[in-house]
């Protein structure tokens, strides 16, 4: 009956085919809500997979997953990126509908990318083989295809179906450049080097197992023996219900869902550099003020939106750029704290800054918007800022995880730190009083994932309902 409804949809006949359908539950968020530093290649809302087309319910290339299972996937992100990498999710939450899409695939004619994906198996094997199930973990929100992203990777290359189908088993250099480092094997790949054991890949591709096996580990998620991204988080074990609501674009409404803590800031206008800030705690499906607001100075040509973890048309509003004196306007999650101080008393993840720290705002370094250490990294930057030397504006602060992962020229190391003056505008972060600062590193706990909404008056009114934003 869907397929029929969808049909008619195509001739204009019905209203669209996922307006009633199954509703996305409470416990399933958006991971680029909990961390938006995790890259994303939903491989199965487009063709480049092994069936060849897009899998019935990808509505848009966005991983879903239950709550418990994407903040432990944000601790192993931020666990893997102190040590230079970073995680590529392919697939998260798999609708049932999808599932049977696949299995239809493996008992129809047809192997369009067979070449690419299983250029040695008959596709009517994949059940027997175990590379497809007749009923996924992926389907109970609790499962992730992943790999390991870091320094030395090859670009991501931009799929196209005329594009070369090389053997996903063919030397680092030469199968598909999805932007990972070498793993062994593409994703997806129906062999035997995929598997996680396997002694026929080389020495660095079984270190790069290791360190993205050992990592998720470590936070409760469990391997499979026949595909080496393949990971189900094994810590929650309400996860047991099958689901089969489609995987919708995020709506802007959805980005606090998973949040317990919020550090409003609003402005009076664009070009104002002095704002308010005032933090909230969620009571129930509601956020309530936390106790009294504080001054805070902005960018020194005001505001602009960002890229966070909402996506915005801002018409003939301004939008942010690398150096334009403009502090990021949108919803932005909270990454590391970091000061002079060995340690520091705060929840959050401390950073103890050294003279070698630099954060990179040359967007043509493949280093772009990171904190890292130039005593160690290969420097590939002609600009950057050194952390130990801002006077007493970085004694204490946080990041704030705008334009993550990068874009070139969108902006770059924007944090909340101490002001130089209370009348003193920065170059694009948001700056307060020492004391101010103190008491975040006291409040802010991780575990509720906590937000930065940023904004001027005007647009916070325009868009507090549709986003479901707390009253100011």
């Amino acid at each position: 009956m869907r397929r029929l409804l969808c049909n008619l949809l195509l001739l204009g006949l019905v209203a669209p085919c996922l307006a009633d359908a199954e509703p996305r539950p409470g416990h399933m968020v958006y991971v680029r809500t909990i961390d938006p530093s995790i890259e994303q290649d939903i491989r199965y809302a487009g063709a480049h997979n092994f069936t060849g087309h897009p899998l019935d319910g990808y509505a848009a290339p966005e991983c879903l997953l239950s709550l418990e299972a994407a903040k432990a996937l944000s601790r192993v992100q931020t666990a893997l990126r102190a040590q230079g990498y970073g995680l590529k999710v392919f697939d998260c939450y798999r609708p049932s509908r999808a599932v049977a899409d696949m299995g239809r695939f493996a008992t129809q004619p047809g192997d369009p990318l067979k070449a690419e994906f299983y250029p040695r198996l008959d596709k009517k094997d994949f059940w027997r083989l175990g590379y497809v199930a007749r009923v996924s973990n992926h389907s109970k929100g609790s499962t992730v295809d992943l790999t390991l992203t870091g320094p030395g990777a090859l670009p991501a290359d931009t799929w196209s179906p005329s594009a070369p189908q090389v053997d996903c088993t063919a030397p680092y250099g030469q199968r598909w450049h999805d932007g990972a480092l070498d793993m062994g094997t593409g994703f997806d790949c129906f062999d035997e080097p995929a598997h996680t054991d396997s002694l026929t890949i080389n020495a660095l591709a079984r270190k790069n197992r290791q360190v993205l096996s050992s990592a998720m580990e470590k936070e409760g998620f469990s391997g499979y023996s026949k595909e080496w991204w393949h990971f189900t988080y094994s810590r929650d074990e309400t996860l047991k219900n099958v689901m089969d609501f489609p995987i919708t674009p995020l709506a802007s409404a959805s980005v606090l869902d998973g949040s317990h803590q919020l550090i409003v800031v609003t402005s009076k206008h664009w070009t104002d550099t002095h704002g308010t800030a005032q933090r909230y705690e969620r009571q129930g499906d509601t956020f309530r003020k936390f106790e009294a607001p504080f001054p805070v100075m902005l960018g020194k040509s005001g505001l602009a939106w960002g890229k966070g973890l909402t996506r915005i048309d801002p018409n003939d509003e301004p939008s942010k750029h690398e150096g334009d004196g403009k502090a990021p306007a949108g919803i932005f999650k909270l990454g590391t704290a970091f000061g002079y101080d060995t340690t520091a008393e705060t929840r959050l993840p401390y950073l103890a800054l050294t003279p070698t720290l630099e954060c990179v705002d040359d967007s043509q370094s493949s280093r772009y918007n990171e904190l890292v250490d130039s005593a160690t990294a290969t420097k590939d930057w002609s600009s950057s800022e050194h952390m130990r030397s801002m006077d007493e504006l970085y004694r204490k602060g946080i990041v704030v995880e705008h334009n993550t992962p990068p874009s070139p020229a969108s902006g770059s190391c924007i944090f909340l730190h101490i002001w130089r003056a209370p009348n003193a505008p920065t170059l694009g972060c948001t700056a307060m009083d020492p004391a101010d600062i103190s008491r975040l590193f006291s409040w802010l706990d991780p575990r509720q994932s906590p937000l930065l909404i940023q904004m001027p008056e005007a647009q916070y009114e325009r868009l507090r309902e549709s986003w479901h934003l707390p009253e100011r």
